[in-house]
């Protein structure tokens, strides 16, 4: 089995047809590198542990031994209390785990140009303005990419403003 840092020794593995196993939590890089399905398959087990149910550990309808990793958004608490509507509206946003780990390799790919450029390449010993430097030319800021994001999401995000004004609506009318 391989760490994280492996992944691109598990790829190459892979793109020489050797056998892989390795173990991620997404989101992450590796996920659209290999498709599941396609390229990989999520390992088995027999059985629960005692703590958790088969709910905590189904994915696609196998069960992993061990519990899912659920992406959730955290917020200020006197923040959400004096803006109900945000809150209701960070309730309701759910960004698919595929459009995570679509971002996560682009982070990736910009970091492979960043050491593909730079001699003696020390990721520790670069100034960390001149890495976000990079990364914002070579991905865009994140204002952009969620402004994209939004667009091929339209509808979904629609539903959601639609959702969260309505609670503003109830919220106006009570008060």
């Amino acid at each position: 089995m391989e760490s994280r840092p492996c992944y691109k020794k598990t790829i190459t593995r892979y793109q020489e047809g050797k056998p892989i196993l390795y173990y991620a939590s997404q989101p992450e890089w590796i996920f659209s590198a290999l498709k599941q399905g396609e390229d990989v398959v999520w390992l088995e087990v027999p059985f629960t542990l005692d703590n958790l149910t088969e709910k905590d550990t189904l994915l696609d309808r196998k069960n992993l031994g061990f519990p899912i990793v659920q992406q959730r958004i955290v917020a200020n608490k006197k923040f959400l209390e004096a803006n109900p509507v945000v809150k209701r509206w960070l309730e309701l946003v759910q960004i698919p785990l595929a459009d995570l780990n679509v971002e996560e390799l682009r982070i990736k790919e910009a970091i492979d140009r960043l050491e593909n450029n730079v001699s003696d390449f020390s990721l520790y010993r670069l100034e960390i303005e001149k890495i976000y430097s990079f990364l914002d030319r070579n991905l865009g800021s994140s204002h952009r990419q969620a402004k994209k994001w939004v667009k091929n999401n339209q509808q979904q995000f629609d539903r959601w403003l639609k959702e969260a004004k309505q609670m503003e609506a109830a919220t106006t009318n009570q008060g």
